[in-house]
């Protein structure tokens, strides 16, 4: 399964729109996410280190009992995920496949164009429909079969992994106002009351779907909360590509009009907004899920 993996991984990275000069949406940004996906879940799933100052034979006799308590309590406050493998790797496997053959362009450009894939996907998250499709498609080639017996081993797990894997890359659709309300609607009815215990399993889905969204939402701008550096470089591309968009009459403003403070409300309203509803969802108890993409 590895092999196929890598190959998989290798021919995504091939995947790109020909007609477009991806300076931002490409196989790079795509890794760049999907390693800052995998950094969320890490942290995520893995559970803190007991008794660190006895030898590692009385670790493993006297932590035993604490490390199970700890895995139990983990799955509870991690709705589940920390004991879904599956769904662990979706959130990894959406973010690399999330701007499969992007356009260059939004989607509400590709609606004004009334391009093929606008009325294929009747006009909604088009972009992120078009990339599912391809990626689940190159997925389905027969040279791929051991990697999708390893990722799912039975039909019902397929169609479990189809359906975050969707799930999952719809999140990065942040335009989108039928979306954003049901997000809205989703979270208000999760967290309108005060915290109890996980009283079925549709509560607990609903809030394992909030914390996916989360993760690849963060991970998508993963690179606003890193390194100046990193910040600069990932707005460059982001704005040549726009502004290559602009030039090929393809976007009606000039992405150089107001840049800076359009960066700086971005940073203000969605990030920190995506950072204090993540602190939300774990409390304190795992902290700011956030700040570990700082690292």
């Amino acid at each position: 399964g590895r092999r196929a993996g890598s190959e998989y991984v290798i021919r995504r990275s091939h995947i790109n729109n020909p007609l477009v000069c991806h300076h931002s949406h490409n196989f790079e940004h795509a890794s760049h996410v999907a390693l800052s996906a995998n950094k969320l879940i890490k942290r995520i799933i893995s559970p803190d280190e007991v008794g660190n100052n006895q030898s590692n034979e009385k670790k493993k006799v006297n932590n035993k009992g604490k490390i199970e308590a700890y895995a139990a309590d983990l799955h509870n406050s991690t709705f589940g995920i920390s004991s879904d493998p599956l769904t662990q790797f979706s959130i990894v496997f959406a973010a690399l496949v999330h701007d499969v053959e992007h356009f260059g362009v939004p989607n509400s450009q590709l609606v004004k164009e009334q391009h093929q894939i606008a009325v294929k996907y009747s006009n909604k998250s088009v972009a992120e429909q078009h990339s599912v499709d391809l990626a689940l498609a190159t997925l389905s080639d027969p040279k791929y079969r051991e990697l999708q017996h390893c990722i799912c081993y039975s039909e019902g797990e397929r169609l479990r992994f189809r359906q975050l894997l969707i799930n999952s890359v719809l999140a990065t659709d942040i335009v989108d106002k039928e979306l954003r309300l049901l997000r809205k609607n989703r979270w208000t009815k999760a967290f309108s009351e005060p915290s109890q215990a996980l009283a079925s399993n549709e509560d607990a889905n609903r809030k394992a779907t909030i914390v996916l969204e989360h993760i690849i939402q963060a991970s998508d701008v993963a690179h606003t909360m890193q390194h100046w550096h990193i910040f600069c470089k990932w707005n460059e591309k982001l704005y040549q590509e726009m502004y290559i968009a602009y030039l090929d009459g393809r976007a009606e403003k000039d992405p150089s009009s107001g840049w800076y403070e359009g960066k700086k409300l971005s940073v203000i309203i969605y990030v920190r907004t995506l950072q204090g509803s993540t602190m939300h969802l774990f409390q304190a108890r795992l902290g700011s899920l956030i700040t570990i993409l700082f690292r």
